[in-house]
C-alpha cells in the first residue's frame, strides 16, 4: 500500500512539472550542412577540397571532379568562388579574383607566391590559400611535417600561415 501512495505521489509530482510548458511548431534552422570531411576514407577519389569562408570561418568544401586536380588547378577552382549551391549555403571566399598567377611548390614547408604583397588580402583570403594548397598536395600523398606553408610576395617578402580551419 505504501508503494502505490509513493508512486501516485511521484505521478502526480511529475503531472505538476509538466505543467506550464507549451508545445511549440517546428522551428526552421534553415538547410542542413552539406560539407563533408576532408580525410580519411571519406574523401572520395575523384573530388577536390576547396577552403570558403562561412559566419567568418574558413572550413572545407569537397566537391567532386573528374579526375586528379593538381594545387594550382585547386587554388583556380577557388579563385573562381562557390559555386551557385555553395553560395546559397552561405559560403563566400575573401579571395580577390585578381590574385591570378599564384605559384605553388611543395616543400617542407611548401610556399605561395602571391603577384601582390600578402598584406593587401585578409587573414581568412591567406588561409583559404593555404588549407586548399595543403588539401591538395595531401590528396597527391605529399605531406609535409609543417602546419602550414610560406607565403611570399613579388619583393622577396615572406612569412608563414599555418591552415587554420573550423
Amino acid at each position: 500500500m505504501r508503494k502505490a501512495c509513493v508512486l501516485a505521489v511521484f505521478a502526480a509530482t511529475a503531472l505538476v512539472a509538466a505543467c506550464g510548458v507549451q508545445p511549440t511548431g517546428v522551428v526552421e534552422a534553415g538547410p542542413g550542412p552539406s560539407i563533408r570531411p576532408t580525410t580519411g576514407s571519406a574523401v572520395a577519389v575523384g573530388g577536390v577540397t576547396l577552403y570558403f569562408v562561412s559566419e567568418g570561418r574558413v572550413i572545407p568544401v569537397t566537391r567532386p571532379s573528374d579526375g586528379f586536380i593538381s594545387p594550382e588547378g585547386a587554388l583556380m577552382l577557388l579563385l573562381k568562388g562557390p559555386s551557385e549551391q555553395e553560395a546559397a549555403q552561405g559560403l563566400t571566399t575573401f579571395v580577390p579574383t585578381e590574385v591570378g598567377g599564384i605559384g605553388v611548390s611543395s616543400g617542407d614547408p611548401g610556399y605561395i607566391s602571391l603577384p601582390f604583397s600578402p598584406r593587401k588580402m585578409s587573414g581568412q583570403a591567406v588561409n583559404q590559400l593555404v588549407c586548399t594548397a595543403i588539401a591538395a598536395y595531401s590528396a597527391m600523398g605529399r605531406t609535409s611535417s609543417a602546419p602550414g606553408m610560406n607565403i611570399i610576395s613579388p619583393d622577396g617578402e615572406t612569412y608563414f600561415q599555418a591552415c587554420k580551419s573550423g
